[in-house]
């Protein structure tokens, strides 16, 4: 029992092995200035189209450039584009880790939230039987 809870704590980011202390380390793109948007139309529109452009820019470079900078500049950028995404998918991982699986602190009394909600409905009957 005792190591399962030791499992289910919520993530120290300190205690996590070098390898992800590095990435998240690493500096993140601003999106302020863009408008929220759902991880959902992030991850299948953005991600996808940000790919396929990213590989058109390593072709182009590819082609345009002389041997050794151009192969420097094509590594480059799919590097640069997989630490950004492995940064932002750790952090994000480690989010809903911590909000959704480690124990938080919540009292889940359910007996206590049941009577809270049949007096609220009593409430809202009794003032809609005076309002009639």
């Amino acid at each position: 029992m005792n190591r399962e809870r030791a499992r289910l704590e919520k993530i120290d980011r300190k205690k996590l092995p070098l390898a992800y202390r590095i990435i998240l380390k690493l500096p993140k793109p601003s999106l302020d200035s863009f408008p929220e948007i759902s991880p959902g139309i992030f991850w299948t529109i953005v991600v996808p189209v940000f790919l396929i452009l990213e590989f058109f820019l390593s072709l182009f470079l590819l082609v345009a450039l002389h041997f050794p900078v151009n192969i420097i500049f094509a590594g480059i950028v799919p590097t640069v584009v997989f630490l950004i995404f492995a940064r932002i998918t750790v952090e994000r991982l480690i989010n809903s880790f911590n909000a959704a699986i480690a124990d938080q602190g919540f009292e889940w009394n359910i007996e206590k939230v049941t009577n809270e909600y049949l007096d609220c409905i009593d409430k809202q009957k009794t003032k809609k039987e005076k309002d009639s």
